[in-house]
C-alpha cells in the first residue's frame, strides 16, 4: 500500500480519457448523420423552433435565474396589539 502520497502509475494530470473522447467522436458522428437527414422544408415553424432549442442547449452554456429583489425592513409586532384586533 502507497502511503507516501506520492502518485505511482496510471494517467498522468492532464491526460484526456480515451474512452470518454472515442465515446463524444461517435455520438457526435451519428448526430451529424441524424442532422443532416431532416428535410426542414417538410418541418412546420414550430418544429424548426424546437430544433433550434434543443440545439442550443447542447452548445451554449446555460445561465443560472438570479432573481433581483432590494431588501426590505420588517418592522417589529406586539402580539398585544394583535389579540385586540382578535377581541
Amino acid at each position: 500500500m502507497n502511503n507516501t502520497g506520492k502518485k505511482f502509475g496510471g494517467r498522468k494530470k492532464g491526460t484526456p480519457n480515451k474512452l470518454t473522447a472515442e465515446v463524444k467522436q461517435k455520438i457526435k458522428h451519428l448526430l451529424d448523420g441524424a442532422i443532416d437527414s431532416i428535410d426542414l422544408s417538410k418541418c412546420t415553424t414550430a418544429e424548426r423552433i424546437r430544433l433550434i432549442e434543443i440545439g442550443l442547449r447542447y452548445t451554449l452554456p446555460t445561465m443560472k435565474q438570479i432573481e433581483n429583489q432590494p431588501e426590505r425592513e420588517y418592522q417589529s409586532i406586539d402580539f398585544k396589539d394583535l389579540i385586540k384586533f382578535v377581541e
